[in-house]
């Protein structure tokens, strides 16, 4: 694999890179790395593309349309990498280790209230949304069904972009969802869901989304895809000191960001959210990575087999780590 360059001496050579983000809270370090000037500080100009699902965002990455992304892991990204088109997991960008649970399940309100629906048994084939199938969301609503004795495929998967889930159940189009934030927090907010259990609880450590790079980003743009890797973990290591050091300041401008970039407009409601958590040394858990994959295989999603080690690329966060110093 290609490695990151050394740590230039001189100011960065202007660079362009255009950037995947789903406009969700675990794209945080992508948002604070902009609006804190990380990016211009290593000489990047980075666009912002959205994206509804992580299925949108794989032709574009594997055609190069876009130099990066940040999406969940599916068995069409394993697939396309089987085939040779190299993708390359970089970095952490979403994770739901304890105190982090923001992906969750909800359920209609009307249900909860009824008390037709209380826990994951009662989810037996009724209709769930989720972005996509065969991804990590319906990974994690497999561990959340477990604890009712049901399966994923116990249930009438029904495909919805997150924006979308709201509406859906406050006209019952679905019976609940599993949505990351700030979905989750708005769908309970304007009281068309209740979540029903946030992702932390049921399935810890779950490496939800990570950051990727194209092929032609790691192997002719070494140095910037190096220079993005630094200005996204000080982006990430300021989320961690607004949210797990309680840094009022810092605080104050994450979620001006996360208003700024997501559909989460109102400022009270992150101080109910389940923040993401974002690893400050980038670290991918790559054991949960391997754990949705044999998930994948056992339903027959995915195609071809894999050695997840081999898609994860952990040598521009070693760069980045090695030039900012340990996370303290």
């Amino acid at each position: 694999m290609a490695q990151p360059s050394a740590a230039p001496t001189a100011a960065p050579a202007p660079a362009s890179l255009q950037l995947g983000v789903m406009n969700s809270a675990s794209d945080a370090g992508f948002f604070v790395a902009q609006e804190r000037g990380y990016f211009r500080e290593q000489g990047l100009s980075v666009e912002f593309t959205g994206f509804t699902g992580a299925a949108d965002m794989l032709a574009p990455l594997g055609a190069a349309q876009i130099d990066a992304g940040g999406t969940t892991l599916t068995p069409g990204y394993l697939n396309a990498f089987a085939r040779g088109i190299r993708i390359h997991a970089v970095a952490d960008k979403g994770n739901t280790s304890r105190g982090w649970g923001y992906q969750g399940v909800v359920t209609r309100k009307a249900l909860w209230d009824s008390g037709a629906v209380r826990g994951p048994a009662d989810l037996l084939g009724r209709k769930v949304g989720v972005p996509s199938r065969a991804s990590g969301a319906e990974a994690g609503l497999d561990h959340f069904l477990r604890g009712g004795g049901l399966r994923s495929r116990d249930v009438e998967l029904t495909l919805l972009p997150f924006p979308d889930m709201s509406v859906a159940l406050s006209t019952g189009a679905i019976d609940g969802a599993i949505a990351i934030e700030p979905f989750l927090t708005r769908i309970q907010a304007d009281g068309s869901g209740l979540i029903m259990a946030r992702e932390d609880e049921y399935y810890p450590g779950h490496q939800v989304a990570l950051v990727l790079f194209t092929d032609p980003l790691v192997t002719e743009r070494p140095d910037v895809a190096g220079r993005f890797l630094v200005a996204y973990l000080k982006a990430v290591r300021d989320y961690n000191d607004a949210f797990r050091k309680g840094d009022a300041a810092l605080r104050g401008e994450v979620v001006q960001a996360l208003i700024k970039y997501t559909t989460l407009k109102d400022p009270a409601l992150y101080e109910q959210m389940g923040m993401p958590g974002l690893d400050p040394n980038g670290t991918v858990n790559v054991d949960s990575l391997r754990e949705d994959y044999e998930f994948w295989v056992a339903n027959g999603y995915q195609e071809e087999r894999v050695t997840i080690a081999d898609l994860v690329n952990p040598a521009f966060v070693r760069a980045a780590v090695e030039r900012l110093g340990p996370y303290q």
